[in-house]
C-alpha cells in the first residue's frame, strides 16, 4: 500500500474492528444492568453473531456488485452501528423483541467490518507488496482483539454499560466514515498469477464470471461458492483454515476450564491476553518479513501447526504459568496464519469475486469457532488434558493434511 493509503485503511480497519470486538462485551454489561444476570445474555451477543455468518455470502457478492465497494461497507458500519446505539436505549424498556430484531439485523451489517473490508486491500497496494499489507490487516485484528474488550469493560464500569454501547457505536460510525473515502473503483491490482504463484482457475475448468466493477456483467450471488469449488489450492485453503479453526475456537473455554481448576478464575482473562500479544508480535514479524505470495498456502499450513502443537502442552501440566508461556508461543503462529491466509485468498480469487470468497471463507470461519466452542462445552466433564489435546490436535492435523493435499499433484481434467 502506498503510506497515505495505509494509514487510511489502518485507521478504518482498526476502528471499526474495535467496535465489533467490544460490542459482545458491551452487550452483556447492558443485559446484566438491565435485565439481571439471569436474563437472555447470550441471546443478545448471538443476535448480533448469528446473522454475521449467514449474511456472508450476501455481502460478500452486494460488494463485488458495488460500483463503489468502500461506500458500501462503510454504510454497512453505519447501519452495525446504529444497531447498538438503539439497542442501548430500548433494552429494558421496550418488549425484548425489539432489540433482538435490531441486533439481528446490525449482526447482518458484521461481514461488512471483516471480510468484506480486507477483500479491499488488493486494491490498495500493488502485488509485491500484497502479503505485507496483509500483515498490516491482520494486525488491525489483534489490536482491535485486545483494545476494542478493555475499552468496553474500562468505560462500562466507569461510566455506564449505556455508555459502552454508544462508545462502540460511534467507533463503527467513525471507522465506516473512514472506510468510505477509501479508492472505490481503480484498475485491478496485478495479480501473481504466472509469476509463480498459484492459478487461480485450473486448466480445463470452467471459471466462474469475473469481473471488474463497471466492466461487462456483474458477478452472481453465487459466483464466490463456485471460485472457491473452481480452484483446488483455494478449495484446501478455505477448507484447512475453517476446518483447523474448531480446536482454536474452543481455546477460551478450555483455558476458563484450566483458570477454574487451578482456583484463579480471573486468570483466564490474562491468559487469553497472553494469546492476544503473541498474535500481535507474530503479525509484526510477518509483517516485517513476510513470505512470498506463491508460497502463502504452504505458509499458511505450517503455521497452523506451528499453533496447535504449543497448545498439546496441557495435555502434560496445566501449571497456570506454563500454559500461558504455551498460549504466547501459540498466538505467534497466528500472526503469520493470518497474513498467510489473506494472502492466498486474495492471490487465488478471480477479481470480480474476491470480497465473496473473503466473506464465505471468514463466516465459515466463525461457524467453525462457534461449534468448537460448542463442542467442548459440552464436554466439560472430560479431563482437562484430554480437552487441551483435541484443540491442539485439531490445527496440527489440519495443517499437516493440507500440505500434504497442496503437495499432490492436481489431476488432469
Amino acid at each position: 500500500m502506498a503510506a497515505p493509503r495505509l494509514a487510511l485503511y489502518t485507521g478504518a480497519a482498526v476502528t471499526v474492528r474495535m467496535a465489533d470486538e467490544g460490542a459482545r462485551i458491551a452487550l452483556i454489561l447492558l443485559a446484566f444492568d438491565r435485565i439481571g444476570a439471569g436474563g437472555p445474555t447470550g441471546l443478545l451477543v448471538a443476535c448480533l453473531m448469528v446473522p454475521h455468518v449467514v449474511a456472508a455470502p450476501v455481502v460478500g457478492a452486494m460488494t463485488d456488485r458495488s460500483r463503489r465497494p468502500p461506500v458500501l461497507i462503510g454504510v454497512l458500519a453505519l447501519g452495525f452501528g446504529a444497531a447498538l446505539a438503539v439497542t442501548a436505549g430500548t433494552l429494558g424498556r421496550l418488549p425484548l423483541a425489539v432489540p433482538v430484531l435490531v441486533l439481528l439485523a446490525g449482526g447482518a451489517c458484521g461481514p461488512a467490518l471483516t471480510g468484506a473490508l480486507s477483500s479491499q486491500v488488493a486494491r490498495l497496494t500493488s502485488a509485491e507488496r500484497l502479503p505485507r499489507a496483509f500483515g498490516v490487516d491482520g494486525l488491525t485484528y489483534n489490536v482491535a482483539g485486545i483494545v476494542g474488550p478493555a475499552l468496553a469493560g474500562v468505560v462500562g464500569g466507569a461510566v455506564g454499560p449505556a455508555a459502552a454501547c454508544l462508545l462502540m457505536a460511534g467507533l463503527a460510525a467513525a471507522g465506516g466514515t473512514l472506510a468510505a473515502t477509501l479508492p472505490g473503483r481503480g484498475a485491478p491490482v496485478e495479480t501473481l498469477r504466472g509469476r509463480g504463484a498459484p492459478t487461480a482457475t485450473p486448466p480445463g475448468r470452467g471459471a466462474p464470471t469475473a469481473t471488474v466493477h463497471g466492466r461487462g456483467p456483474r458477478p452472481g450471488y453465487g459466483a464466490g461458492i463456485r471460485a472457491i469449488v473452481a480452484d483446488r489450492t483455494l478449495l484446501i485453503v478455505v477448507v484447512a483454515s475453517t476446518v483447523g479453526q474448531l480446536g482454536p475456537g474452543a481455546v477460551p473455554v478450555v483455558v476458563a476450564f484450566a483458570a477454574e481448576a487451578a482456583g484463579d478464575a480471573a486468570a483466564a482473562g490474562l491468559m487469553l491476553a497472553a494469546v492476544a500479544a503473541g498474535g500481535l508480535v507474530g503479525s509484526l514479524l510477518w509483517t516485517a518479513r513476510p513470505a512470498p505470495a506463491a508460497r502463502a498456502p504452504s505458509v499458511l499450513m505450517v503455521a497452523m501447526c506451528g499453533a496447535g502443537l504449543p497448545l498439546l502442552v496441557g495435555a502434560f501440566t496445566t501449571a497456570l504459568p506454563v500454559l500461558a508461556g504455551a498460549l504466547v508461543v501459540s498466538g505467534l503462529f497466528s500472526g503469520p496464519l493470518i497474513g498467510a491466509l489473506f494472502t492466498a485468498r486474495s492471490v487465488l480469487s478471480p477479481e470480480g469475486v474476491r470480497a465473496q470468497v473473503f466473506t464465505i471463507a471468514a463466516g465459515l470461519k466463525v461457524t467453525a469457532a462457534a461449534t468448537g466452542t460448542a463442542v467442548v462445552g459440552l464436554l466439560a466433564d472430560w479431563p482437562l488434558p484430554v480437552l487441551f489435546l483435541l484443540v491442539g490436535l485439531n490445527p496440527v492435523v489440519t495443517g499437516a493434511v493440507g500440505l500434504l493435499a497442496l503437495r499432490v499433484s492436481p489431476r488432469g481434467p
